[in-house]
């Protein structure tokens, strides 16, 4: 009985020593629509980068928010129709409307367009905003953040998610 039992432990070894694991890298998929480009997979260093730049604007603190990102960030506001560009003296007038702010993400998703110098870091998340006036404002958003060669926020665009 032992023998057969040792037999039937080899016979398993061998086998599992015969079996494969196929790991692909830089997998594509998907279609930028203009260029036909296709997405691969980001790097967590970028979800590090959008995280800590989240942390500083929920804190308010504008040096966070520009040691991540260019001196002066491209940024599309979901209720805007063009784009602004953000800089420090912009942003701390921003934040002195705000008593405090509440942003809670959903989940971070980095990917990579082909053919591209950028990445980018989409985030759902929801937002609470108490303005010093007493008012609270409510959002749900799907913002890109778009990462830099050099690992800066160099644009934001936001999307309404209410659902």
């Amino acid at each position: 009985m032992k023998k057969i039992v040792g037999i039937f432990a080899l016979v398993v070894v061998l086998y599992s020593c015969n079996q494969t694991t196929e790991v692909i890298e830089n997998k594509q998929a998907g279609e930028w629509v203009s260029s036909g480009a296709k997405y691969s997979m980001g790097d967590d260093a970028n979800v590090a980068t959008v995280k800590a730049f989240i942390e500083g604007y929920e804190k308010m603190n504008v040096e966070t928010i520009f040691n991540l990102s260019q001196d002066s960030v491209r940024v599309f506001l979901h209720n805007l129709e063009t784009p602004m560009y953000m800089n420090r003296t912009l942003l701390t007038q921003m934040f002195s409307n705000f008593d405090s702010i509440q942003a809670t993400p959903v989940y971070f998703l980095p990917y990579q367009v082909a053919g591209w110098d950028q990445s980018i870091v989409q985030v759902v998340s929801k937002e609470k905003r108490f303005l010093k006036d007493g008012t609270i404002e409510n959002v749900r958003l799907l913002e890109k953040f778009i990462i830099d060669k050099d690992g800066k926020v160099s644009t934001i665009r936001q999307f309404d998610a209410a659902w």
